[in-house]
């Protein structure tokens, strides 16, 4: 059994979703780690971590998970602020991981490349998010560092991103983040587009 899972989300202003996770993750409240990107009250049943850097979802991450490293984690799941999770299913992609040895742990189904809004990570492995991306392409990238490294599993497992890409889409500079951060991975891996 994973006995030491930790959660990592970062949050802004949309923390209406908040309590529903704790209560579906099966993480005790010292072991759940919000990054705060905005000055706000601290969540109940969470270590709230205010964030004052740049504007930076990979940095945000691993604020998240090196706080949790520095504290003895083995696994750190880490989720978008508007989630939905059933079943427990944080807990049964990281039991996947360690029965396989895998890397990284997803939810299946899942929307899009890779499921960004909900992934887990070994972190006694070197792989982390590069804080040269700002905003989206990040998840790719982890992905692909950890199929170098031991691998990735995909879970049958419930959890549903309740808004999807709409932040994004709808905002100009995010999609502006998203252009240059597409063009650093492609450069990065050797990719072509297309």
């Amino acid at each position: 059994m994973v006995s030491d899972l930790w959660l990592v989300i970062p949050t802004g202003a949309r923390t209406q979703y908040l309590q529903d996770i704790f209560k579906e993750c099966d993480i005790e409240p010292s072991k759940r780690v919000l990054v705060r990107t905005l000055p706000d009250e601290d969540v109940p049943n969470a270590i709230n971590l205010q964030y004052t850097g740049e504007f930076n979802i990979h940095k945000w991450w691993n604020t998240g998970i090196n706080y949790a490293v520095e504290r003895g984690a083995e696994y750190v799941a880490v989720l978008n602020d508007d989630v939905e999770l059933a079943n427990n299913p944080l807990r049964r992609i990281a039991e996947v991981m360690k029965g396989t040895g895998a890397t990284l742990g997803y939810p299946f189904p899942f929307q899009g490349w890779v499921c960004g809004y909900c992934w887990v990570l070994d972190v006694k492995t070197d792989v982390r998010p590069d804080e040269n991306y700002k905003w989206w392409y990040g998840d790719r990238d982890i992905d692909l560092q950890a199929r170098k490294v031991k691998g990735v599993v995909h879970v049958p497992a419930m959890v549903r991103h309740i808004h999807g890409n709409e932040l994004t889409r709808d905002n100009q500079e995010l999609m502006a983040m998203t252009k240059v951060d597409e063009e650093l991975f492609f450069k990065k891996w050797n990719l072509q587009k297309g």
